[in-house]
C-alpha cells in the first residue's frame, strides 16, 4: 500500500487509509498488509505514519 499520487506514506495523498484499515478490521482480516512506499521526506515519520493507520482502531 501508499498513497497516490506519489506512492507515498497515508496521509499524503487521495487515499483515506484509516478507513481501509478500519474495513480490514470490520472483516477480521487476518493477512498480511504489504507496505511500499517512497517516503515523502522523513523516512521514521513515515513508517510512524503507517504503525498509526494501522494500530488505532475506529481510526
Amino acid at each position: 500500500m501508499a498513497d497516490v499520487p506519489g506512492r507515498h506514506e497515508p496521509g499524503t495523498g487521495e487515499i483515506h487509509y484509516p478507513r481501509v484499515a478500519a474495513a480490514l478490521r470490520e472483516i477480521a482480516y487476518g493477512g498480511t498488509v504489504g507496505l511500499e512506499a517512497f517516503p515523502e521526506g522523513d523516512s521514521h515519520l513515515a513508517l510512524e505514519r503507517f504503525r498509526q493507520v494501522f494500530s488505532q482502531p475506529g481510526r
